[in-house]
């Protein structure tokens, strides 16, 4: 790689991620939102093994809480070596004097003071030095403090700054695997995707395609000037109009995650990483906008970023469903559009009724011919290699209906962001020529 290409990851680096202090927060925030169940007593059990630096401070809590504990113990053991003393001595006496003892020892074996102080140490020594609920709750508190996460009850959820934190980290793992990092952006002074036709139009000048011809203006004029003239329309040179072109400077990129049940773990959190690092990424140009949806037997849209706290609905998989959700979503929308959609299963139903594969999958190619048309680049990304998944790849590319990755869920970030910057370089490239 060259100095060039060199110099441009570092600015890039510089801009978007925010290398710096702070790893620790950051990898636990990786960490908990890599958990299927987000839960107190869920991450007292799975701290010691994927949560390390929050199970160290969860040890410091609890070893602080055992020291005070053997200070309790040792106060209670001399509060009960007190009463045992005054007994011993009021027995003494008793048997002095010739006194009978068998009320005596009626009373001390019924003294409820003694016997609840003998009850708590037995179970206090029964105790060991280990990570309790309340341990991990001492732990968050520094990131509750921080604003990264919110605990409600025995959930755990992250906060929108925590998610900005975890954004830039995510993004900075990601763009540091990449292996083709020459495949970065360059600065342009229009930053953007693609041509379109305005509303503008002028008049037809020498050189001008025909296609860029606004047939109702050239229309109008024509039959503005061949008032009176019955049942026959003229054109001329100079009732010819054009449509002004205009650069679009905007990207609409829309990410589609299967949440179907087959989806569940390293699937879905990958997807939920992407989804973080691409957002990140392209606040670098203003024009950019990413729409996130989910979809299994329905489709929902959310935030970016909300997809850390949501609870997946599993299901069946209607990929036109979700296509159609997205097209129909940014049909008024003036930029260049592209979807990524991330499955690991073939389409099997729509409007949420299940139909098999081979009508579910006539539906999206219906719906893939839609977005050709429209001019809509469609990626699908599968994070499974089954025969099915396979014959619905064919399909699409025998077709030319879009463009069809298979990738494991560890490699799904470096598939999206080099697709992502390739093809921002490759358009800004038309542009300056």
């Amino acid at each position: 790689m060259g100095t060039e290409g060199r110099m441009e990851i570092a600015g890039l680096c510089d801009r978007c991620t925010g290398c710096g202090a702070g790893d620790s927060d950051e990898q636990t925030l990786y960490d908990l939102a890599h958990m299927d169940e987000r839960t107190l007593s869920s991450l007292m059990q799975d701290s010691r093994y994927s949560l390390k630096e929050l199970h160290e401070k969860a040890r410091e809590h609890a070893q602080r809480r055992f020291s005070r504990l053997r200070g309790t113990i040792e106060s209670k053991r001399g509060e009960l070596q007190d009463l045992k003393e005054a007994f011993s001595y009021r027995l003494l006496e008793e048997l002095a004097a010739g006194g009978v003892v068998d009320e005596l020892l009626d009373e001390y074996r019924e003294d409820e003071s003694r016997r609840r102080l003998e009850e708590e140490l037995a179970a206090m020594d029964q105790m060991e030095e280990a990570v309790e609920p309340e341990d991990i709750r001492d732990s968050l508190k520094e990131y509750v403090e921080k604003d990264l996460i919110e605990v409600d009850g025995e959930g755990v959820k992250i906060t929108p700054k925590g998610a900005g934190r975890l954004a830039r980290y995510v993004l900075r793992r990601i763009w540091g695997n990449l292996a083709a990092a020459h495949a970065g952006t360059h600065a342009t002074k229009e930053e953007g995707f693609g041509m379109s036709d305005g509303f503008a139009s002028r008049r037809h000048e020498y050189g001008d395609e025909f296609f860029k011809i606004d047939m109702e203006k050239t229309l109008i004029a024509a039959l503005e000037k061949g008032k009176g003239r019955a049942g026959r329309i003229e054109f001329d040179e100079e009732d010819l109009w054009v449509r002004e072109t205009v650069i679009d400077t905007r990207l609409c990129v829309g990410l589609i995650v299967d949440e179907s049940g087959s989806m569940s773990g390293d699937k879905i959190h990958a997807a939920m990483d992407i989804s973080l690092a691409l957002s990140e990424l392209m606040k670098r140009n203003a024009g950019d906008r990413m729409r996130l949806f989910l979809f299994s037997s329905r489709v929902r849209e959310m935030g970016c970023r909300d997809m850390l706290n949501v609870t997946f609905s599993g299901g069946t998989t209607d990929i036109r469903g979700a296509l159609k959700r997205f097209r129909t979503a940014v049909a008024g929308e003036r930029a260049e559009k592209q979807v990524y959609l991330i499955t690991d299963t073939e389409p099997n139903c729509e409007d949420g009724k299940y139909i098999g594969f081979e009508k579910a999958t006539l539906g999206v190619l219906q719906e893939a011919l839609v977005y050709q048309r429209e001019g809509i680049t469609l990626n699908i990304i599968m994070l499974d290699s089954t025969p099915r998944l396979r014959e619905f790849a064919s399909v699409l590319a025998k077709r030319n209906l879009g463009r069809v990755f298979f990738a494991e869920p560890k490699a799904l970030g470096k598939v999206v962001i080099e697709d992502y910057l390739r093809t921002r370089k490759r358009q800004n490239r038309k542009r300056a020529v």
